[in-house]
């Protein structure tokens, strides 16, 4: 456990409370359930920020109920306050997709009803909407439905996850990443609603693809300056603020 005394720098406080956000943002959506659990790296170190495990509200989760690893897996702060909190117990999920890719801050894993059924049917989850130009690059999958509990298995995971902006846990969910916590959101979103338009479409005879180098084009047009995540974002903390539940 942490020591008390541990000083909480500017930035990650502002994180913790960001994270808090995301976590709300992403339970309202059903995509994280009692399991689930979403992290944040601060930039440039090797602090990961990570909600709280199983059992906890993730649609109220504050900023002293956020956990605090660094890379190798050592807990700095284990938040106590108005009840026990339990540490996620697939936090090497987190970890190792950090250290394998610098290139992320964000990190969720998702129980997330529609996409997870994608994976139990064994279809792939392929862009059929405008936003989901996101996942163009495919989303591999991960077919084994245990909990991540051993390093081995989280390296397995991160593997195959790869260069890819998600990973489906067939029979478990999913795990979805993004350079920052508002693509992280915008990733969890899209992909979710494109497999339920996936699922939808196939009781009217399944999704007719678009021609070849649509969504090549699409990711162009967003990086022209028509980019989505920052409006996905505003949107939902919004609807976070305006509930008044303190963060």
């Amino acid at each position: 456990m942490a020591e008390p005394t541990r000083r909480v720098s500017d930035r990650e406080a502002e994180l913790r409370r960001k994270l808090a956000i995301l976590c709300r943002i992403v339970a309202m959506q059903d995509a994280i359930g009692v399991y689930g659990h979403i992290s944040l790296r601060v930039p440039d170190s090797d602090i990961v920020l990570l909600t709280p495990g199983a059992g906890n509200r993730k649609t109220r989760v504050r900023t002293d109920q956020i956990f605090v690893f660094n890379l190798a897996g050592e807990i700095l702060n284990h938040p106590g306050g108005d009840r026990p909190l339990s540490i996620p117990i697939e936090w090497r999920i987190h970890t190792q997709i950090h250290r394998d890719r610098p290139d992320i801050l964000c990190v969720a894993h998702l129980h997330a009803r529609a996409s997870t059924l994608m994976g139990l049917a064994g279809q792939a989850i392929v862009p059929v909407f405008a936003q989901a130009y996101v996942i163009r690059g495919g989303i591999p999958t991960w077919d084994n439905p245990g909990l991540v509990l051993d390093d081995e298995n989280a390296r397995a995971l991160s593997l195959t996850l790869g260069g890819h902006v998600a990973c489906q846990m067939r029979g478990h969910g999913s795990v979805v990443v993004g350079e920052t916590a508002e693509l992280c959101l915008q990733h969890c979103l899209v992909i979710e609603e494109n497999a339920r338009y996936q699922i939808d479409a196939a009781a009217l005879g399944g999704i007719r693809p678009f021609p070849a180098g649509v969504w090549d084009r699409m990711a162009e047009q967003r990086r022209a300056g028509f980019g989505a995540a920052p409006l996905i974002w505003n949107y939902w903390q919004q609807i976070v603020e305006e509930q008044g539940i303190p963060l």
